[in-house]
């Protein structure tokens, strides 16, 4: 593949975790929130009001009612504390305890063992009033309520973790594996498949409906294969017409003025066929083409005594400064397309000065004379003709298209630059 697979922001394992994540959060608020109110109700003010009114009872005017006795049993329980002595059965932190309303938080400080809310009601001038509710079951209860949450809070935590780990192991590296055996597709092998032994059904369907595209796609390649071999077969036979009646025509005696429209219909029945030959080979890429060598330093120097023609009435000539033996795997035919075009753009775009052809280190450099043009656009019109070129129909951009294949065909690869001051560089890599 042109580029890694990188780990994306909106994955389906991220969205999961982000799900799983939210539900334990919005789990842990909720039992905080159920806590908190918990704990308030051990200090609600409903226990100062309940004490208050029981008070009443027995307190009027500030004094005690006569005649009335304060409970000494059950949940709420009552006191009279004087200078002279503390009731027995009363704790003996409430003797301490001033006048006023006393929270269980507040008692916390005064007592260990129990919990109560204390009322301390001035009365009869230096006596007092102590009316407490025990509350220990109720905040005994409350704490239980609070480890039973907090244990519900580890456990959904980690059972949170634990759905994480399982989606990860049981999603993400299956899917890993079906992106690695796509990876490893080679698009020069046909009647590649993708293994369907996932244990998941939707991977499976999925590696199934890429096999079957990679079915449909296997034969519209040979479709258009066959229809490429086919039709140059058909086109070689008239070409072979052409070139056997310019033969027969250069056997008679013809005017002078004949003998450049001769020399263009030979020219061009020569490029139709070096044209058909590469079509024909680009059409086998199957692997059952002989393998065939060209000797490169051999071809330039015959193409550029071939392309002369195109500097005559000009003031510019082809200049090699290099020409190191370098021999490449390809036909002569696809060699002499990619490096014929190169030589005939340098020609048809320079009139004075010298085409500078220099082949070393693997690499072919074509230097023109000319104006030069501007690589962003010229780079936008090539890549708009390679998209015509494609299409049905698009004869007009069939050099583009041969020289497209070509380089991604052998793993060449062409590189242009220029300069209005200096002309155009045209750089072909030989790998």
């Amino acid at each position: 593949m042109s580029e890694r697979l990188l780990p994306r922001m909106s994955s389906l394992q991220r969205k999961i975790s982000a799900v799983f994540v939210l539900f334990g959060l919005l789990m842990a608020l909720g039992l905080a929130v159920q806590g908190n109110l918990s704990q308030n109700l051990i200090v609600h003010p409903l226990w100062e009001e309940l004490l208050r009114s029981s008070t009443a009872q027995y307190v009027a005017d500030g004094r005690l009612a006569p005649g009335m006795q304060l409970p000494a049993t059950g949940r709420i329980r009552g006191w009279r504390l004087d200078d002279t002595a503390i009731p027995a059965d009363m704790p003996a932190c409430f003797a301490r305890l001033r006048p006023g309303y006393y929270d269980e938080q507040q008692m916390d400080s005064y007592e260990s063992d129990r919990s109560h809310a204390v009322l301390v009601t001035q009365v009869n001038g230096g006596e007092r009033i102590v009316m407490a509710v025990d509350i220990t079951e109720l905040e005994d209860y409350q704490n239980t309520l609070g480890m039973v949450s907090a244990l519900i809070a580890v456990l959904s935590g980690a059972m949170i973790a634990g759905s994480i780990a399982w989606v990860y192991r049981s999603l993400h590296r299956p899917m890993g594996v079906l992106a690695q055996r796509m990876e490893e597709l080679d698009p020069e092998q046909p009647s590649q498949r993708l293994a369907t032994d996932f244990a998941l059904s939707e991977l499976h369907d999925i590696a199934v409906i890429v096999n079957g595209h990679l079915e449909r796609v296997e034969r519209f390649i040979e479709r258009e294969r066959s229809l490429l071999d086919q039709a140059s077969h058909e086109f070689r036979t008239p070409i072979a017409v052409i070139a056997g009646a310019v033969d027969v025509l250069r056997l008679h005696e013809l005017p002078p003025a004949a003998d450049a429209p001769l020399a263009r219909i030979a020219s061009t029945v020569e490029n139709l066929t070096e044209i058909m030959a590469a079509l024909l080979f680009l059409s086998r890429e199957d692997g059952k083409a002989p393998v065939e060598t060209t000797r490169l330093d051999s071809l330039v120097m015959a193409l550029i005594d071939d392309h002369q023609h195109l500097l005559e009435g000009k003031s510019a000539h082809f200049v090699v400064e290099a020409l190191e033996p370098l021999t490449v795997n390809s036909p002569e035919a696809i060699a002499r397309i990619v490096v014929g075009n190169l030589l005939r753009n340098a020609a048809e775009n320079s009139y004075q000065g010298a085409i500078r052809v220099k082949l070393m280190e693997g690499r072919l450099c074509i230097q023109d004379s000319g104006e030069g043009f501007d690589t962003v656009a010229a780079a936008r019109r090539y890549t708009q003709a390679l998209r015509k070129s494609a299409k049905q129909g698009g004869g007009q951009g069939l050099g583009l298209f041969l020289t497209r294949r070509v380089c991604e065909r052998f793993g060449w690869t062409l590189s242009i630059s220029s300069d209005p001051a200096h002309g155009t560089l045209a750089e072909m890599t030989f790998t």
